[in-house]
């Protein structure tokens, strides 16, 4: 019984017991196309459009440019849909089940992406093969180096997250004749090739909207960058702070050194020298915002303008001649920074006569000396009827030192409120 079964197998399926080898390949690639036109869509029922799936991979991001808001990144697409005209019976074909064909021979979907940096082009080129399954499934897999429209907004550099689109349209296709029916993006970043130094990729979606204007099916991937910004603030940040907090110790200095000035302007032009050699790695973009940074850094170099010009004020007052008479509002200014100050510290010492009693050898007898012997005046300075010239330039030093390192404190934390909350 089971001898006649095995026989009447081998004689009505002759390709089965031939088995799978490059002749048997042939015969399949040949009835495939065999009437087979490319130039129409596939569809039991064109009452129902053609389904195409669609997965990306995110394989590596090369580079971001601002200026010319332009990003390169490396992506692999697997693109598949069901033409029925493929298919066919394995056991006839001594078991295959899939096939390569050349990917000029078969219909495909023509997705062409719109926002590509030099134009609009298709998603892929020529050359390739295309995996077809005995079903009918066909599978599309292509990658490429792809370089996209991306329009920066770097208002909160160097903490700044970039929102990047891929936008692609079934280009000949309506969307009741081809459409995309499942899209989704392969998130494992462990096969992210390509990493940045500058940037983060923090996340990849892939949706579909429908443009009923255009009649078009538009498929979307959305990048969202987050920049790594440990170089900036380290190397550009911190050093200008530095400096400007070095710049305060000028009113420390004695005015009799003379080296006041050589002090603040050696000061000043290592901030704009800096500033200059740092303006090449800032963001030079106007749109939609100048970056906070810039004005930051603009407010640090105004700031050591100010000590600069504030030093030559308070040089003046000291070496002004002391029989040029002080005006009142500069003595109720005095008065007003020692009520501020009003702290042992910068209380006046005085010159007082104190009678000390002292023995003269050989006397006998006691003998009373007067010596002079500094005594801290207890009584505020501002309360001094005799206000000097030197005296006004140490009050002025100390309200450049309150003034400044109140103004320092200010504006970064101005501009650290701007980039940790962009509400404000």
């Amino acid at each position: 019984m089971y001898f006649c079964i095995l026989v009447v197998i081998a004689l009505y399926s002759p390709r089965l017991v031939m088995g799978n080898n490059s002749s048997v390949d042939t015969q399949l690639y040949k009835d495939l196309l065999l009437n087979y036109e490319k130039n129409v869509r596939p569809g039991i029922n064109y009452s129902y459009p053609t389904m195409v799936e669609c997965e990306f991979t995110l394989a590596g991001l090369n580079r971001f440019k601002e200026i010319d808001s332009k990003i390169s990144i490396l992506g692999v697409f697997a693109i598949q849909w069901f033409d029925e005209r493929l298919s066919w019976n394995p056991y006839e074909y001594g078991g295959i089940l899939s096939t390569l064909v050349p990917e000029n021979l078969l219909w495909k979907p023509d997705i062409a992406i719109t926002n590509s940096h030099s134009g609009i082009r298709f998603l892929y080129g020529g050359g390739f093969h295309i995996r077809v399954l005995y079903d009918g499934t066909i599978t599309l897999t292509t990658g490429d180096t792809y370089d996209l429209y991306c329009t920066a907004d770097v208002t909160y550099y160097p903490v700044d997250t970039q929102t990047c689109y891929m936008a692609m349209v079934l280009w000949n296709s309506y969307p009741w004749e081809v459409t995309f029916d499942h899209v989704d993006v392969y998130k494992n970043m462990d096969n992210f090739t390509s990493t940045n130094p500058s940037w983060d990729v923090t996340e990849t979606t892939m949706y579909t909207t429908v443009d009923q204007t255009l009649a078009l099916t538009i498929l979307n991937i959305r990048i969202r960058l987050k920049r790594l910004s440990e170089y900036v603030v380290i190397n550009m940040i911190l050093p200008v702070c530095f400096l400007c907090v070095i710049n305060i110790f000028v009113f420390f200095l004695p005015a009799e050194s003379g080296e006041r000035i050589g002090f603040s302007i050696t000061l000043l032009l290592s901030v704009a020298v800096f500033m200059t050699i740092l303006s090449d790695s800032l963001p030079q973009s106007s749109r939609p915002q100048i970056a906070v940074l810039c004005y930051f850094l603009f407010s640090q170099l105004m700031v050591s303008i100010l000590m600069m010009v504030f030093t030559i004020f308070g040089l003046r007052f000291y070496w002004m001649s002391p029989e040029r008479p002080i005006p009142v509002y500069l003595k109720r200014f005095s008065q007003t920074m020692g009520w501020l100050v009003g702290c042992q510290c910068f209380k006046r010492r005085k010159i007082i006569d104190v009678e000390e009693p002292e023995r003269i050898p050989d006397s006998g007898k006691d003998e009373y000396n007067i010596k002079s012997v500094a005594e801290l005046d207890e009584t505020p300075h501002e309360a001094d009827e005799h206000t000097t010239w030197h005296k006004i330039a140490s009050d002025f030093d100390n309200f450049c030192i309150i003034f400044f390192i109140l103004l320092i404190f200010l504006t970064n934390a101005v501009f650290c409120g701007r980039l940790l909350n962009p509400q404000l």
